[in-house]
């Protein structure tokens, strides 16, 4: 976790203005507030980490959903007191599906943003080892399977799967996207290599979707 002291706090020289989304739980207070970032705290508030702000006198959970130049607040802005981790957990796919389901069941956003980050596990960011930069496999660049393309690590991903190097990645499902579909396809680039590949999913129903979407490719 990444704090700093109110004394001597200068402004971040890039993008000084931070947008936070506190988890206050009001529908009138449900929207972004600005803050000024420290540059002591800087590196670590990208969009998308977990902060800490003062909202009316107390420390209040958020997180930081974007980062600018300038504020449209006219009076002074309070300081970004605490980055609780320099992961991005907020993807900007995942905020745009808050919001979606925010407005279709009339609901505040920090509420929906409790059930959909899982809470921090610091025992677990520790243990995740940094990401592996494997040397590309084969002649010439990988082909990425179909509807792939998107996601620039797919690449890699792949060629760390093919040589065998431990590899892990995280996919969040961008709404109205086929997920069955998409593994399908990603196991069937993966079992064209050669390799063997095992899909787990949570149920039954899951597991049917999927079979169909195996068949299909």
């Amino acid at each position: 976790m990444t704090t700093t002291r109110s004394q001597a706090r200068v402004p971040a020289a890039d993008a000084p203005v931070a947008r936070v989304l506190p988890l206050l739980g009001v529908w009138h207070l449900d929207r972004e507030f600005d803050y000024l970032v420290p540059e002591s705290l800087s590196a670590d508030a990208v969009p998308g980490t977990r902060v800490r702000v003062r909202f009316a006198g107390r420390l209040v959970d958020g997180f930081l959903v974007a980062r600018s130049d300038a504020s449209d607040h006219r009076g002074e802005l309070a300081w970004l007191e605490r980055v609780v981790s320099p992961e991005p957990v907020l993807t900007p796919e995942l905020l745009r599906l808050v919001e979606h389901v925010a407005r279709r069941w009339v609901g505040m956003r920090s509420d929906v943003l409790r059930l959909a980050v899982p809470p921090r596990h610091a025992a677990a960011e520790k243990s995740v080892p940094p990401p592996a930069a494997p040397e590309p496999v084969g002649p010439g660049p990988v082909e990425l399977p179909e509807g792939w393309g998107d996601h620039p690590m797919t690449a890699r991903f792949l060629e760390a799967v093919t040589a065998a190097v431990p590899a892990r990645a995280v996919w969040t499902v961008p709404p109205g996207r086929d997920w069955a579909r998409a593994l399908a396809v990603l196991a069937d680039s993966v079992r064209r290599r050669g390799l063997q590949v095992l899909l787990v999913v949570p149920d039954q129903r899951d597991v049917d979707r999927l079979t169909a979407a195996c068949r299909e490719v």
